[in-house]
């Protein structure tokens, strides 16, 4: 019983640590693109990857931002090592997007906003 309760615990930080970072990019690139073609290319990343990580469908995104609460709780009962797998492949996806589109201008702006939280997930995932 403990064990569970830890992994959702583990599941839960993931979780937050990501859907901060999400914030984050959202933030940073609308600055630089827009929201509306911002907008379509989370609506493509999530398309593209969504079949493999179906958690990431509840993602809802508008010209006013992102609504992450409907996800964070379809991660609830995901283990830790998914959803840093399906986030991982959202922000992925994104960087390649915003690399076609911007020459890699974007991409070098949110690496090191985006290495060091993908690095923390990567330890919490493993530590378990």
């Amino acid at each position: 019983m403990k064990e569970g309760r830890e992994e959702k615990f583990v599941s839960d930080l993931i979780s937050d640590l990501y859907t901060n970072l999400l914030k984050e990019i959202w933030e940073s690139v609308s600055a630089l693109i827009g929201e509306a073609i911002l907008t379509l290319l989370f609506h493509q990343a999530i398309r593209k990857i969504g079949d493999k990580y179906p958690f990431l469908k509840s993602l809802r995104v508008s010209e006013e931002g992102l609504a992450l609460e409907e996800v964070k709780r379809g991660c609830r009962n995901l283990p830790p090592a998914e959803i840093h797998r399906g986030f991982q492949s959202l922000i992925n996806q994104l960087s390649h997007f915003f690399s076609m589109l911007t020459g890699g201008v974007i991409t070098k702006e949110l690496l090191p906003k985006v290495l060091p939280k993908v690095r923390e997930a990567e330890r919490m995932v493993l530590k378990r």
